[in-house]
């Protein structure tokens, strides 16, 4: 199923999720709202605020200025740490186009990322809500942690392990996912044990999301993936599909890995190439895929007592969506 069609029945509701948005990012200082627009009207498929809404509707609340305004916030929040991530990874592509701190430079595109953060911060205040609150801050916290691991573990690839790989993707990238369930559970006003459930799909789904990134980062072309392919290597990130076809290596094969990894600054294409094709001959794209397969089980079975609703059809044909998509 296409991802407008899945999302078709919130979208009067992320229509108004842009509006909010738009709003946000208003300012007297020009600078902020044109690095903030760039990034925000940049094609981003509003993950976020779709898990938020459509979890909220499945829980049986569909309207309400909060759901609104929540959406906006942890879209907002996701969007701030794009932004800082840039910074931090010395990228030169988001999502098709040159990335904000290539245009800007780094520290106008720190500070817009602090501003969408503040934002954030004052959407879910507004909520009036010390549960939504929390649920949001905790994720926000565990995001932060995530980013800092990752940036511990860019120096010594090699010493990375697969449980650092799964924490780092846990704490970056599943924890909001999770509050977007969570908090669309909590505006549905429902018992804690269902919240705790909405909240594991949007967690399962988040590392799904990530695995099958990583796996795309080997084996799409640049025009699907939207950045560059082979970013993460030559980020100095060590992810999954790496990772495992390391452990099925030749014990050479593994010595010029460690050439390649410990010794180069800059990678070449011949170096990239060749870790390209480690990671196709011992399929570590296949076993990630695989694996983020498995998440997306434990997504639906999360939601599995949930009314069978066209929100709830909607959380599952999402669900599908993730692990089906090329870029």
């Amino acid at each position: 199923m296409d991802f407008s069609d899945i999302l078709s029945i919130i979208s009067t509701d992320l229509d108004e999720v842009e509006q909010e948005l738009e709003a946000s990012i208003k300012s007297h200082v020009p600078l902020v709202y044109e690095i903030s627009q760039y990034l925000l009207g940049s094609g981003g498929k509003r993950l976020r605020p779709a898990v938020l809404l459509l979890s909220s509707g499945a829980c049986g609340r569909l309207n309400g200025k909060e759901r609104t305004y929540s959406a906006a916030a942890l879209e907002l929040i996701h969007t701030a740490t794009l932004l800082h991530d840039d910074v931090v990874d010395e990228a030169k592509l988001r999502r098709g186009k040159p990335s904000s701190n290539i245009v800007w430079g780094n520290k106008a595109t720190v500070l817009v990322g602090d501003f969408m953060l503040a934002k954030a911060l004052s959407l879910i205040q507004s909520c009036g809500d010390l549960e939504l609150i929390k649920a949001v801050t905790d994720a926000a916290a565990k995001l932060a942690q995530g980013q800092v691991l990752e940036v511990m573990n860019t120096s010594n690839m090699l010493e990375v392990t697969e449980e650092v790989c799964f924490g780092i993707i846990e704490n970056k990238t599943a924890s909001l996912l999770e509050s977007c369930g969570t908090v669309g559970a909590i505006l549905a006003g429902v018992e804690d044990g269902l919240k705790h459930s909405v909240g594991q799909y949007g967690f399962n789904i988040g590392v799904a999301f990530q695995l099958t990134d990583d796996a795309l980062d080997y084996s799409s072309t640049e025009e699907e993936f939207g950045k560059g392919v082979g970013q993460d290597l030559v980020e100095g990130k060590m992810t999954l599909p790496l990772y495992y076809s390391i452990q099925e290596a030749s014990s050479s094969e593994r010595s010029k890995i460690n050439d390649v990894l410990v010794s180069k600054e800059v990678f070449n294409e011949d170096d990239l190439s060749f870790v390209r094709d480690i990671v196709g001959r011992y399929k570590g794209v296949q076993k990630t895929n695989n694996m983020a397969e498995n998440y997306i089980n434990n997504a639906k079975d999360a939601i599995s007592l949930l009314p069978d609703t066209p929100y709830k059809n909607s959380l599952d044909s999402l669900a599908d969506y993730i692990v089906d998509r090329r870029g």
